[in-house]
């Protein structure tokens, strides 16, 4: 893969007994938004936190644009905003971002230069002076996304970046995060649970459950395969549209409640049928759409799949 960024290998965390990480092996490309899925416990922070180096894996590897995970080359170019950002108590925003900047063996004049771009860009101006660990949980949360971005990584690893922001913050961090992927190319990979709000801006889904891989798909190639096959309908007649299809062969599951819901493995000659059907009997049609799955959906699909093989 030409344009591989960063990548785990059968990536293995353990504490003691407990399987926090299991042989992971993900990779990822350059110039993509990724949404790392999974429920609490799932390993998703402690996956972030060996690709960062910050813990050492049990097994297996990492590599960030080559490099060993963990390696002075390999934290170059990732940058990292975890989810509950830590700040030093006398430091107001400007000399944190300052210090961060400079840590990244930046030149004073380029520090200065950067720290300016990042409060402007995360609305932090007016705030520069202000100290850091008496913000908000929102406004820690932009000055960590700053910190994260001021040395202009090629990857950037965020952990709920949006929680506990206000709507037009999130969108804000979003957007930001759009315009660099498409700008610098950048690589990201999102941990989230707000689903929705993930669906809009990631290109691949990578699911994980108690450590190990579940899914690991560009996300429309994913929502097809769990695609739900479901026609909503709703005419001039909805009773009458449901007693012409009550024991249709086409039809392999009917429900009614304010709209007619059906499902069929032939979806276009159930199309047809439908059609054909209003103009018989003169149903005017108001709501004709094929169901699309969402990532959520997708996603409590698969956890219920795995809970039941779990259970059996």
């Amino acid at each position: 893969m030409e344009n591989k960024v960063m990548e785990m290998v059968s990536l293995t965390k353990r504490f003691g007994s407990f399987m926090a990480v299991n042989h992971l092996s993900v990779t990822f490309e350059e110039g993509k938004i990724y949404g790392f899925i999974g429920p609490n416990g799932a390993g998703k922070s402690t996956t972030m936190s060996l690709l960062v180096g910050l813990m050492r894996p049990t097994e297996g590897k990492a590599y960030i644009m080559g490099h060993e995970a963990g390696s002075k080359e390999a934290k170059r170019w990732i940058g990292y905003s975890p989810e509950f950002p830590d700040f030093y108590r006398d430091m107001n925003c400007e000399d944190y971002l300052l210090y961060m900047a400079q840590l990244s063996d930046m030149s004073l004049q380029e520090a200065k230069e950067r720290t300016k771009m990042m409060l402007e860009e995360f609305d932090l101006w007016d705030h520069r002076h202000d100290l850091v660990y008496k913000f908000s949980t929102g406004m820690k949360k932009k000055v960590g996304l700053a910190q994260a971005m001021i040395h202009q990584p090629k990857i950037l690893l965020l952990d709920e970046p949006t929680a506990n922001l206000d709507p037009k913050s999130r969108y804000d961090i979003l957007d930001t995060l759009r315009r660099l992927v498409s700008q610098h190319h950048m690589t990201v990979l999102i941990s989230s649970h707000v689903l929705s709000e993930l669906e809009t801006v990631i290109y691949h889904v990578v699911i994980i459950n108690h450590g190990t891989l579940v899914l690991d798909r560009p996300k429309e190639e994913a929502m097809k395969m769990f695609h739900q096959g479901v026609l909503k309908v709703h005419t001039s007649d909805d009773q009458k549209l449901c007693q012409l299809l009550q024991d249709h062969p086409l039809v392999t599951s009917l429900s009614f409640n304010q709209e007619v819901h059906l499902q069929s493995e032939q979806m276009d000659a159930l199309k047809d049928l439908l059609v054909s059907l209003c103009y018989q009997y003169h149903l005017r049609l108001h709501v004709f759409e094929e169901e699309k799955i969402t990532l959520e959906g997708l996603y409590k699909q698969l956890m219920e799949e795995k809970d039941h093989e779990g259970n059996h």
